[in-house]
C-alpha cells in the first residue's frame, strides 16, 4: 500500500509540473502572438510609408523632367 501512495504522489507531482510548464508555454505563446501582431502592424505602416515616399519621388522626378524641358526650351535645344 505504501508503494501505491508513493507512485500516486510521484504521479501527482509530475502532473503538477506538466501543468505549470503548460501554463508557461501558453504565456510565452500569447506573448509571441502579441509581438507578431505588433510587428505586422509596424510592417503595414512601413509599407504605407514606402509607397508614399515612392509616390513623392515619382512626382519629384516628373517635376524635374518638366523643369529640364523648360530650361532646354529657353536654351533653344
Amino acid at each position: 500500500m505504501l508503494e501505491n501512495g508513493k507512485v500516486l504522489n510521484n504521479l501527482a507531482s509530475k502532473v503538477t509540473e506538466l501543468m505549470l510548464k503548460y501554463e508557461e508555454v501558453c504565456e510565452a505563446n500569447e506573448a509571441l502572438r502579441n509581438e507578431l501582431i505588433s510587428v505586422k502592424a509596424q510592417n503595414e505602416a512601413k509599407s504605407n510609408q514606402i509607397m508614399r515616399l515612392e509616390e513623392e519621388l515619382k512626382n519629384q522626378d516628373l517635376a524635374s523632367d518638366d523643369l529640364l524641358k523648360q530650361v532646354e526650351a529657353v536654351l533653344g535645344r
